[in-house]
């Protein structure tokens, strides 16, 4: 099994909202079952951005950083542009469409195959054969 966390997960963890979560992304981190998605990654990145002019810190930032020295970004390949292409077209035609960087996530989890762990699991619960846990609802 892979997982894929969402940029909510990955907020959680470095605030440590979750003990549970933490203990868990860790474990499965150790155990080399999870993977970053590079949007994940510019959505963490763009946030550590915002925190360094609002708060004048950069603690956001180099802990981004050494989150990417741990867990290398998984780049997007030819399997996420037809996972992508495919998803956004029945999503769009069915009226039911979902934020463009979660459509990026979910489709970068398919073509990984990968489950994608999210507190958001309603709106990617919308993709079809997509694979969805929620470890903060989970695990307290």
């Amino acid at each position: 099994m892979i997982y894929l966390p969402d940029t909510n997960c990955f907020s959680a963890y470095f605030s440590n909202k979750s003990p549970a979560l933490s203990e868990r992304l860790n474990r499965e981190m150790a155990a080399g079952k999870l993977v970053l998605s590079v949007m994940v990654l510019a959505e963490l990145e763009f946030g550590a951005f915002k925190a360094q002019e609002v708060l004048g810190t950069r603690r956001f930032l180099e802990t981004v950083a050494k989150l990417k020295e741990s867990l290398p970004p998984e780049p997007l390949e030819e399997d996420f542009v037809y996972h992508y292409s495919r998803t956004r077209h029945l999503l769009e035609s069915q009226g039911n469409k979902i934020g463009d960087r979660d459509l990026i996530i979910a489709s970068h989890g398919l073509a990984l195959g990968a489950t994608v762990i999210t507190r958001n699991v309603r709106e990617f619960q919308r993709v079809p054969e997509l694979k969805v846990e929620n470890w903060q609802t989970e695990l307290g």
